[in-house]
């Protein structure tokens, strides 16, 4: 585990994805288990995590694979509130889907080889970019 005051700009994103995709499957057991409280709590940390993953798009450098994340992150929050009130949690398993091939996205992007000067922060976002084209039209 990357500890995050070491941790990059990207691995940070992972990090992000990875603890959303936790909170999400805590919600979903908890609800099945008819512990209401506890998946609120889950839930709540899941779309909070989501939410800062939204807040921190720049869309000046991030151009339109920002553009795409949004509407991934804006339809992620707008799905797993709207499963909630339903109980549809077929939807959690969707958003983790969802955040799990976005997070292997950035992953790969963590594992591009560097030349000297440079940071991961700098990569190039072609593979990001495919993988949050093709999330991009499942969110529309």
């Amino acid at each position: 585990k990357t500890n995050v005051e070491t941790a990059t700009g990207l691995e940070i994103v992972v990090m992000c994805y990875e603890h959303a995709i936790r909170f999400i499957a805590e919600a979903k057991e908890h609800y099945e288990s008819q512990e209401y409280m506890e998946k609120g709590r889950a839930l709540q940390r899941a779309l909070d995590i989501i939410g800062e993953l939204k807040c921190s798009l720049d869309f000046e450098r991030g151009g339109e694979i920002a553009r795409h994340l949004d509407s991934i992150y804006n339809f992620l929050i707008r799905s797993l509130l709207e499963a909630d009130i339903n109980r549809d949690l077929d939807v959690f398993d969707n958003a983790s889907r969802i955040l799990a091939q976005l997070k292997e996205a950035w992953e790969a992007l963590t594992m591009q080889p560097l030349v000297p000067g440079q940071k991961h922060d700098d990569l190039n976002t072609t593979e990001a970019e495919r993988h949050v084209k093709v999330q991009g039209s499942i969110a529309a």
